[in-house]
């Protein structure tokens, strides 16, 4: 069902909701000042009548209820009775077509005869000491029939203003929705090789130009990330191409004359070390593609000390093997704060990949005898980690670029896969964070990594 279709019907309910207590409402309100009116009226007569005939004699009381009982500006018949207990003194008006109340209600009251045509009120009074009733009718056909064409018009016109309402409902969702339905058919004619087109704003500020501003927005980042998966294949291929033909050249030319055992042993290590090569930047994509599948409820509370404690003493090992003097520095409050916890909502595996990430990059780039430094800390509501390096430093020309997979800095001379930097980045951006890469004063390459806490 078109959401066209649905705001008709959702329109017409309410419409025919609101005709409906409308002509309820005026039903009623009609009638009862109609009602009103007469049986003010009647009241007030019978009540005239009562109080002059207790004062009257018998002669002068027949008069006065024989007049009555042709009077007709309250309607077209009247019918006058006086009762004295269960006898009837006078009965007068209506020429036998008027019709009596049920029983005589506690007067005095207003009650309708039993035919519902005549309306009576009842006055009690006093005759020559005794107690007696005096029941006024009149004919309240024009009454009822007033009501009834008002009831009649109003059943007729509620189907025709709902109906004009249904029409003029359609119509108006129809050109509400026209501007969905133009941005339905532009975005229709964008493919996945024209993603630069945008939609056209329209003039007015309204719902319509925000939905068509937000899709814009959505164009312009799918643009933006298709260009980079465009060219993060491209150098994906490019970095995978470049090994692989090494590794074939090396084997082709080992294979075309016979070589004894030591230069079969350097060919083969020449091998090797292209594929670890490849397994290295294979491992690395892979990781990049597992982040973009990674679902948020995998997430928890993970104690970022511990993980720290864990990768610092593998790092430390590394450095110790290339003669590098490795500090740790957790928090602000000694030894005993690495087994403080420091907790982060996050995927506890991708955290301990950046950790290891940065220090395997530290001892990497650093030349033997250098520096490293492993710090962890809180700051407010965030937890600071932090890797400084005494190697050569980050190119100022790369500092803008070294988290871009497949870049490296000039000053490392293609040293590495070039997906570690942006394999971080991917993780701590994951996460909520910040990360930055700059050149300390004194030599050598800082990363600092922000998080938030849990």
């Amino acid at each position: 069902m078109s959401i066209r279709l649905r705001l008709t019907i959702y329109w017409t309910a309410i419409t025919a909701l609101i005709l409906l207590a409308a002509g309820l409402l005026i039903m009623a309100l009609f009638s009862r000042a109609m009602w009103g009116t007469l049986d003010a009226a009647l009241m007030e007569e019978a009540d005239t009548t009562a109080s002059a005939i207790s004062h009257s004699s018998g002669t002068d009381m027949n008069a006065t209820l024989q007049r009555l009982s042709h009077e007709t500006d309250l309607g077209p018949g009247r019918r006058v009775r006086l009762l004295a207990g269960d006898r009837v003194l006078f009965d007068a008006g209506g020429a036998g077509a008027a019709d009596l109340p049920d029983a005589p209600a506690a007067p005095p009251a207003v009650a309708d005869g039993r035919q519902h045509r005549y309306r009576f009120a009842a006055v009690p009074l006093d005759l020559n000491g005794a107690p007696a009733l005096l029941e006024d009718g009149v004919d309240a056909a024009p009454v009822r029939r007033t009501i009834a064409h008002l009831r009649n018009a109003v059943l007729l016109v509620i189907p025709i203003i709902l109906a004009l309402s249904v029409a003029g409902g359609y119509w108006m969702a129809g050109w509400a929705l026209a501007p969905v339905n133009n941005v339905a058919d532009a975005l229709a004619d964008i493919g996945p090789r024209d993603l630069s087109r945008r939609l056209a704003l329209p003039p007015v500020q309204d719902e319509a130009q925000r939905l068509i501003y937000a899709i814009n927005q959505l164009l312009e980042r799918l643009e933006r990330a298709s260009a980079a998966q465009q060219r993060f294949v491209s150098e994906a291929a490019h970095e995978l191409r470049t090994p692989l033909a090494v590794l074939r050249s090396g084997l082709e030319v080992t294979l075309q004359r016979p070589r004894d055992a030591a230069e079969n042993r350097v060919a083969l290590e020449q091998a090797m070390a292209e594929v670890e090569r490849l397994c290295a930047t294979a491992e690395d994509l892979l990781a990049l593609a597992q982040l973009d599948a990674e679902p948020a409820a995998q997430r928890a509370p993970v104690d970022l000390a511990a993980i720290a404690a864990e990768a610092s003493a593998m790092a430390q090992t590394l450095a110790e093997s290339k003669h590098q003097a490795f500090a740790q520095q957790f928090d602000r409050a000694g030894a005993d704060a690495a087994r403080r916890a420091i907790i982060v909502h996050g995927i506890a595996a991708d955290l301990r990949r950046l950790m290891l990430n940065l220090l395997d990059n530290a001892v990497k780039f650093t030349p033997e005898g250098g520096r490293i430094e492993f710090a962890l800390s809180t700051e407010e509501s965030a937890a600071l980690l932090s890797v400084r390096d005494s190697g050569p430093g980050i190119d100022p020309r790369d500092l803008d670029r070294v988290f871009e997979p497949f870049y490296r800095s000039r000053s490392v001379n293609g040293t590495g896969s070039g997906l570690g930097l942006a394999l971080s980045r991917e993780i701590v951006h994951r996460h909520g964070g910040d990360i930055r890469a700059a050149n300390r004063t004194g030599g050598g390459c800082e990363v600092q990594v922000r998080l938030p806490l849990a």
